[in-house]
């Protein structure tokens, strides 16, 4: 029984030799994947490495006997200097691992560098160092509305059409309404009907009777009422009473 014991440990213990991030061998020679061999791969399993551009390995027999019996494990879902993260957790350089539990195991959809999307809308949103970003620390702000949804990742119509904020951005926003984007740095967005982001200001000039306000905000006086462009060009206008304007830039 006790051999037995010892055979089964002995199975178990070296199941587990063949990993994303490299090889160990019982007599010690260790084979260490590069980084970019390690976010290359896409399956191991008992007789080789899979690996997205098709520079597959194959196992040699010693290599194998330390996987025998053992299926093809999915690798970790994304390789970073910052850590790894996985299907069963995350494995981070300062040792402060995340072992994820069944339940969220199970409600996983997508996986990234910046966050997990889950199936019941319960999104999970990574810090720089591979930390769960704390939802008491962020803000209500984000609507639903039947042109879509809008959140701190970006815009999401019922058209299907996607706009994903950069980062920087992401972290700028202050408040998200109906109508727009407050952000930190004072660079607000104003949304269109169908939750467009609009251009900060119409690059239209503006008629009145007794002059016009152009697109670039010079305010210019008619030298008789009603008068109107005749001519745009890339320099300037020309306008029914005579009047040249430069532009400028």
């Amino acid at each position: 029984m006790k051999i037995l014991a010892a055979i089964c440990l002995l199975a178990v213990g070296v199941s587990a030799q063949v990993g994303p991030s490299g090889i160990v061998s019982p007599d010690g020679v260790n084979t260490q994947f590069s980084h970019d061999y390690a976010r290359d791969i896409v399956l191991f399993g008992p007789s080789g490495i899979v690996t997205k551009s098709g520079l597959n390995r194959q196992l040699t027999a010693g290599e194998v006997g330390l996987n025998v019996a053992t299926g093809p494990v999915p690798v970790p879902y994304f390789v970073a200097q910052r850590g790894n993260v996985g299907p069963s957790g995350i494995v981070r350089p300062d040792g402060r691992n995340v072992q994820f539990t069944q339940n969220q195991i199970d409600q996983f959809a997508v996986v990234g560098p910046s966050g997990i999307v889950t199936k019941d809308g319960k999104n999970i949103q990574f810090t720089d160092d591979l930390q769960f970003v704390s939802r008491k620390k962020r803000s209500t702000s984000g609507f639903v509305t039947p042109k879509g949804n809008v959140g701190y990742s970006g815009i999401l119509r019922t058209d299907g059409s996607v706009d994903l904020f950069s980062h920087d951005l992401a972290h700028d926003i202050v408040h998200i309404g109906p109508s727009g984007i407050v952000t930190k740095s004072g660079k607000n967005l104003q949304f269109t009907d169908d939750l467009r982001i609009a251009n900060p200001r119409t690059k239209r000039a503006i008629f009145g009777p007794s002059g016009i306000i152009l697109d670039d905000g010079t305010p210019v006086q008619f030298k008789r009422g009603g008068a109107t462009i005749v001519l745009e060009g890339p320099s300037g206008y020309i306008l029914s009473d005579g009047t040249t304007i430069q532009k400028r830039f």
